[in-house]
């Protein structure tokens, strides 16, 4: 068994982007938090503009920016879950 596990975000079919399973649990907490904090500050960003200047590529390069980090992030943190889900299983 690999220890890295596919991002979600990958774009191909072929993983190209991982992250290490093994790695400790407060490396992927930071790590999630980065790219959570990273994603609702582009979307934040967007409440603060005017849409009607923005065209659609620019629309589209911000949303799928704020998508990929919260994805990335969302990956973490199920790893994160799973891990705990064992830590307590384990306790009980």
């Amino acid at each position: 068994m690999t220890p890295y596990r596919a991002l979600s975000t990958n774009p191909t079919p072929v993983c190209v982007l991982a992250y290490n399973i093994l790695a400790p649990t407060h490396f992927l907490h930071e790590t999630a938090c980065s790219r959570v904090r990273i994603g609702t500050d582009l979307l934040e960003t967007l409440t603060s503009i005017t849409l009607r200047d923005l065209n659609d590529k620019d629309f589209y390069r911000l949303i799928n920016a704020a998508y990929v980090s919260l994805r990335d992030g969302l990956d973490l943190m199920e790893e994160l879950q799973h891990r705990l889900a064992a830590q307590a299983a384990q306790a009980s």
